[in-house]
């Protein structure tokens, strides 16, 4: 069976590092992006779920058909389903790869 197959996208390095590492550490495939990838960038990796590291611009994200998963340390205003720690992180992440 194939390993799930994760795109950490984000404009700040350390921040897409770190949480790359925390899903390395689950047995993911993992690709780091840092800044923001084209549709077929995301096609050619063909991730079974994305990992967003806030902040991201709305209109990239109404591009995206894969499943989300947004982290972000800082309380942001959004709506969003957030996580800011690799428990948090672990737990999306079975839920989006289960559906």
């Amino acid at each position: 069976m194939e390993r799930p197959r994760i795109m950490v996208i984000g404009s700040d390095v350390t921040t897409v590092q770190s949480v790359s590492s925390y899903c390395l550490k689950k047995n993911l495939e993992v690709f780091p992006y840092y800044g923001l990838p084209t549709v077929e960038e995301m096609t050619l990796f063909a991730p079974h779920a994305l990992v967003l590291c806030i902040p991201i611009p709305d209109d990239f994200q109404s591009q995206i058909l894969q499943p989300c998963i947004f982290w972000s340390e800082q309380p942001i205003e959004k709506k969003l389903p957030l996580v800011s720690t690799s428990t948090e992180l672990y737990i999306y992440l079975e839920k989006v790869l289960a559906a």
